[in-house]
């Protein structure tokens, strides 16, 4: 009793001193920041629709020149906007340098700002040699604007999640730059500024009021226009009416990308994205920040507390059970307080405490598996002496150390005849009728860093008698790559050799069947070869004869074709169309029985993949008077894992198949649905004579037509075996549904990428 109770007061005093020195070093820091970017993802909202950036990108800089650009352009823009009424505007550019070749430049953009007067411009606080130094922007354009400063506040790993609310040096202090925009609106936010309170630095600069950004959803963004367009008037000023109107470089190359939680269209985001989430967070009124030190601590050493508690209430049997769930619990706390108290709790200390909780307690537990892999050993010895080939275990130096029972009896001796025997003394082989050691076999093994295999050597024992056996010698490989010892498999083929000559006479009976299964594949593998190289062959041809005819079809007013002639020519191109139809559908099937079919898988959306197809083949509905309904109630992002030609290859056979064999004033319905996670299936339904069910099981096999009764309609039965290759070489699948006398549903079902 006093043992036990001896050895709970160790796992609470472990787990204390764990908690307070871990808290106190901040030494999870990487896996606190890590959960927190995981939920920073699950809290994150779209981007605010009161925002505007009008991005100095590729196009502008085309168009404007190399940057930096002259500063009347910027003058320019401040002078469209100013009609506009915006609540602020952001220019992300350091104006430090006056232009002395143009000083009329730096006037107009001051007189510029001067007007607006709902302008901020950044301030940057860098070091300069050993100096800290503030970078302003010019004394007029500082006069007639607000300052705030633009630095960017690192966290340990280097991105980007914080921001400091006040930064000063010296007597000069600034707000931050989301800070200063938002308060030209709502000036009152600057009497009770969020934020965890910091002190002050040695260098002489001191942020204060340091925030966590919530960040926005990676699938939303904030109006984005191009600086180009706005100066060119191709964006209407409503879009900046009473929004916050930021403007920066986005164009890649320029600036330096800050790396942040949560990337912009899956890139790091720049400057004025970064002032763009710190205004959407005080716009939302979502700034976190972490839990003042001394409440982490007590939270944290509670959850300790916690922790010991079902340490010695619960059995081994539950403890990992509610380790778990209090694990889970401990997450969606932090989850909670972030999102409604807009306050972090760094959990990995608290969790490791209580993970830790689990071993510390079981450790008697641990003590009895071990005793259970002494026993597994003991079994594992039984279960090699079960077994009908001799198992022989030797050291490095091919000392014996263990020799199963069918080992010993191979040897004919109940153990090795002196400690330590050498397997050299016992054992000789013979192969390919020359002798070998078992040493040397030993250290081929080790240089191939594998089992050696040696098939029906003569293996002799010494002074006993020689055998026909299968021998496996596998080394042992220490984690240094040193040979720790090896282990021998004897297996005796002697009855297997008997066996295999009695089944060799079978053998040559069943090679004539192969040889003769062997020519018949050939045959078949050489005509679709030649259909191949035919269908190569007419091609050429083929294509100047429908190339004449529609030289033939052109109108020419000097010799014009008589009527007569002109339906001849028709008919000759129409035949030539149906021909080359016809072949190209041989020449895919040639390809796919001769094996040299490829499909190229790539990406394709489904909307783009369906609207392509209905663009082909509206023409041919409208000549027969259907209709054609497209329904594709799925997201236009979706995308397909396909080859778009196959895919459009085997839509467009469907569409044409239900044009051709569709009842006159018919409809066709395209239509779309996901089956599970990973599949869409693509379905075209007409309103025909339907398939009987004999008909739909021959339906996919070469040469078997829909309407082969019908002599009016055209088609070889090629198409449709062809889409069910093609759709299953890019994992796809095709089927069939038809009622007779209703119509018929042809359906492909593709991957999703």
């Amino acid at each position: 009793m006093a043992t036990r109770h001896f050895e709970k007061s160790l796992i609470v005093t472990l787990l204390i001193v764990l908690t307070v020195g871990l808290s106190y070093t901040d030494a999870l820091w990487r896996f606190d920041r890590w959960i927190y970017d995981a939920q920073l993802k699950l809290l994150a909202t779209p981007a605010s629709k009161d925002i505007v950036i009008i991005e100095v990108d590729q196009k502008s800089l085309q168009k404007l020149g190399r940057w930096p650009w002259p500063r009347d352009i910027h003058a320019r823009l401040l002078e469209t906007l100013a009609p506009t009424k915006p609540k602020a505007i952001g220019l992300d550019f350091i104006f430090s340098e006056a232009d002395r070749q143009h000083p009329e430049l730096d006037a107009r953009l001051s007189r510029a700002l001067a007007g607006n007067g709902q302008v901020v411009l950044p301030v940057i606080i860098e070091h300069n040699g050993n100096k800290i130094v503030e970078t302003l922007p010019l004394p007029d354009y500082a006069k007639h604007s607000v300052l705030g400063h633009a630095n960017v506040d690192l966290d340990k790993d280097g991105i980007s999640r914080s921001v400091l609310l006040q930064l000063s040096l010296g007597d000069s202090q600034w707000s931050a730059m989301p800070l200063a925009i938002y308060a030209l609106s709502h000036p009152e936010i600057l009497t009770d500024l969020p934020g965890l309170r910091t002190e002050p630095s040695q260098e002489g600069v001191h942020g204060d009021y340091r925030v966590w950004l919530p960040f926005f959803a990676p699938g939303s963004d904030f109006v984005r226009v191009s600086y180009l367009d706005v100066l060119s008037g191709a964006v209407s000023g409503q879009i900046f009416t009473d929004k916050y109107v930021l403007v920066g470089l986005t164009a890649s190359g320029i600036e330096r990308d800050l790396p942040a939680p949560l990337a912009v269209g899956d890139r790091p985001m720049s400057g004025v994205d970064f002032v763009a989430a710190g205004l959407d967070g005080l716009i939302k009124q979502t700034l976190w920040q972490p839990l003042p030190g001394h409440w982490q601590f007590l939270l944290s050493l509670a959850i300790a507390g916690v922790a010991i508690k079902i340490s010695t209430c619960f059995s081994l049997r539950w403890l990992a059970l509610a380790v778990s769930v209090l694990s889970m619990a401990i997450l969606l706390f932090c989850l909670a307080l972030l999102h409604t108290s807009h306050y972090w709790f760094a959990p990995s200390v608290a969790l490791l405490v209580l993970i830790l909780s689990y071993p510390l307690r079981s450790w008697r537990h641990f003590e009895k598996l071990i005793q259970s892999l002494f026993a597994e050993r003991k079994r594992a010895y039984i279960t090699l002496n079960a077994i009908v080939d001799g198992v022989i275990a030797t050291d490095s130096k091919g000392s014996i150390e263990y020799m199963n029972a069918a080992a010993l009896d191979i040897i004919g001796s109940k153990r090795p005849k002196t400690a330590s025997q050498n397997i050299d003394d016992i054992f000789s082989l013979e192969i390919d009728g020359k002798p070998h050691r078992i040493a040397e076999l030993i250290q081929q093994s080790v240089i191939n860093q594998g089992p050696l295999k040696i098939s029906n050597t003569r293996l002799s024992i010494s002074d006993h008698y020689a055998m026909n056996a299968n021998l496996t010698i596998a080394p042992l490989i220490g984690s240094r790559g040193t040979l720790m010892g090896t282990v021998l498999t004897i297996n005796d083929i002697g009855e297997r050799m008997l066996m295999a000559k009695m089944l060799l006479k079978k053998a040559e009976e069943q090679t004539v069947m192969r040889e003769l299964i062997n020519r018949t594949e050939q045959v078949s593998l050489a005509k679709s070869q030649f259909l191949s190289q035919m269908s190569h062959e007419l091609r050429t041809p083929l294509n100047a004869i429908i190339g004449f005819a529609q030289l033939m079809q052109m109108d020419d007013p000097e010799h014009p074709l008589a009527e007569t002639h002109l339906d001849s020519v028709n008919e000759i191109l129409k035949a030539g169309l149906h021909l080359l139809g016809l072949i190209n559908e041989l020449l895919d099937l040639a390809k796919i029985e001769s094996g040299k079919i490829s499909v190229n898988i790539g990406s394709i959306h489904l909307a783009e993949l369906i609207k392509d197809c209905q663009t082909l083949i509206t023409p041919l509905v409208q000549n027969k008077g259907l209709e054609l309904i497209v329904d594709n109630p799925l997201p236009e992002d979706i995308e397909l894992k396909a080859d778009p030609k196959r895919a459009k290859q085997i839509l467009l056979n469907f569409l044409s198949n239900a044009v051709k064999y569709n009842r006159p004033n018919g409809s066709i319905n395209l239509s779309s649905r996901q089956v599970d996670d990973s599949r869409v299936r693509i379905s075209i339904t007409d309103t025909g004579n339907g398939l009987a069910e004999q008909q739909q099981q021959l339906l996919f096999q070469s040469f078997q037509r829909l309407g082969a009764d019908n002599n009016d309609i055209e088609g070889t039965g090629i198409g449709l075996a062809i889409t069910k290759q093609l759709a299953e070489l890019m994992h796809g699948n095709v089927g069939v549904s038809s009622t007779p006398g209703v119509g018929s549903t042809f359906w492909v079902e593709l991957l999703i990428r």
